[in-house]
């Protein structure tokens, strides 16, 4: 799954080769149960390309990216029915673990899954949602 979410050219500087202006396109992507964030910047004087591909926590610009994901495409909601999923919340507090959230924050997962609802961009939640389902936890993804 690869999705393009956003293509702009304020949130990059000037090119490194002609200082001319730089065009981004930002794809986040799911590959295996990892998200990435695929940045490609090109010069719209030069034609030079750079591309950063890895996931989120390598970049500088994280929080400007994701925002920038979730203001383009929005929120991606996660919800586990809690009668279809009786007597499993014990493998969706795991996932939750697994994934290192602590204690505490393992048991508001767990509420807001079966309540409102998890919301996060689509990729975080299909990653999730592929984690829940690996563990027989049945849920559904809204946008």
């Amino acid at each position: 799954m690869r999705r393009t979410v956003l293509t702009c050219g304020d949130l990059g500087g000037p090119c490194p080769r002609c200082d001319g202006a730089i065009s981004l396109h930002v794809a986040e992507t799911v590959e295996g149960d990892r998200l990435l964030w695929i940045v490609t910047s090109r010069c719209v004087d030069c034609g030079h390309v750079d591309e950063m591909r890895d996931r989120p926590g390598v970049f500088d610009f994280d929080s400007i990216v994701r925002q920038t994901l979730i203001d383009r495409v929005g929120l991606t909601r996660l919800r586990a029915d809690p009668a279809a999923n009786r007597g499993l919340r014990l493998r969706a507090l795991a996932v939750f673990r697994k994934r290192g959230a602590t204690v505490a924050e393992t048991a508001d997962a767990c509420a807001a899954l079966t309540g409102d609802g998890l919301a996060g961009t689509p990729a975080e939640m299909a990653i999730l949602a592929g984690q829940l389902a690996a563990e027989g936890i049945q849920v559904t993804l809204q946008p």
